[in-house]
């Protein structure tokens, strides 16, 4: 009975790793061939699926066809002007189907296992072979189209040689040498050095032509000031002038005036007393205060008549005398 319960378990087991071998799977980010007894039998790539093979003959190769990448760090170039530069990139590229078998059988040993190996050299050839055309201080200027052109040389390679399609490529890092980075640092210093000169020159001479324009705007100021003066002055002078000619002329018309009244009044004077004799004696009796004078005009034993007296009541008219 145990005997046969061993020989049952043994058929089982043996059943289980046929059919156990009698099958595989290639998942979704990959692609597979099959080789039996060293002879690759599918003529096209396995896609993703479960999948029958002869159990214990047949072998399955897989291979990533989704999207990978390869670094190449540290690798050193020299430019055209004889500088080593150190630089780091990497690439990302895909498998396409139609590569898949020539990877698996016709690049390298049988399989996944290569395919680094063989782009590295491709890499640093193409990388190599660009910036030997480069002058050292144009490197960072000219990153970019540095970029480009190596993309491009290595898309072609790594598609004519092994199929490879390649998405992008990265330039992650440029190391210059230490004597190159040192003299890089000195002309940037006699740079900064030159710079600092042509400042201090600049600053010499706005302040230089600051001082000019100030010293024009206070002689502008002090002309215009002498200029506002003299004017005063003439204006003033002018004024006064005038002034003394308007003075003069006001005197000479007053004068004038007077003259013309009084001899108006002594033409009214002399017309009274010609109509009217008696007019002369009425004034000097009018004006006089009462005190006789200390002075007598006249000569002989006769005193001067200052007084005309009215007539008498016999007609005669009387005369008073001064002593």
């Amino acid at each position: 009975m145990v005997r046969f319960l061993s020989i049952g378990v043994g058929v089982v087991a043996v059943v289980g790793a046929i059919l156990s071998s009698s099958f595989y799977v290639v998942q979704p980010t990959e692609m597979a061939g099959v080789r039996r007894l060293g002879t690759v039998i599918t003529d096209q790539p396995v896609g993703p699926g479960l999948h029958l093979k002869m159990p214990f003959v047949d072998v399955v190769d897989h291979i990533q066809t989704s999207l990978d990448t390869f670094k190449l760090n540290g690798l050193t170039v020299y430019t055209v002007d004889n500088q080593a530069v150190t630089v780091n990139l990497g690439i990302s590229y895909r498998i396409p189907a139609s590569a898949v078998l020539k990877l698996l059988y016709g690049v390298g040993r049988t399989g996944n296992v290569d395919i680094s190996e063989n782009i590295r050299p491709v890499l640093a050839d193409r990388v190599l072979r660009v910036f030997s055309t480069q002058n050292t201080v144009g490197i960072s200027a000219n990153r970019e189209q540095i970029i480009a052109q190596i993309t491009k040389n290595v898309s072609e390679a790594l598609n004519g040689i092994f199929g490879l399609e390649i998405t992008d490529l990265q330039l992650s890092g440029i190391t210059y040498s230490t004597s190159f980075q040192a003299s890089v640092e000195a002309a940037v210093q006699a740079k900064n050095d030159a710079i600092r000169a042509e400042n201090t020159v600049a600053k010499v001479r706005y302040e230089g032509e600051q001082s000019k324009v100030q010293a024009a705007a206070q002689a502008a100021v002090r002309i215009a000031q002498a200029n506002g003066e003299a004017e005063a002055a003439v204006a003033q002078a002018r004024a006064q002038r005038e002034a003394a000619i308007l003075r003069a002329e006001g005197a000479a018309q007053a004068t004038t005036l007077t003259g013309e009244a009084e001899a108006r009044i002594i033409q009214q004077v002399g017309s009274a007393v010609a109509s009217n004799p008696g007019v002369v004696a009425y004034e000097t009796a009018h004006r006089w205060n009462g005190t006789m004078p200390a002075t007598m005009l006249g000569g002989g034993s006769n005193p001067l008549t200052m007084l005309n007296l009215p007539a008498a009541p016999d007609g005669r008219t009387t005369s008073q005398h001064l002593p």
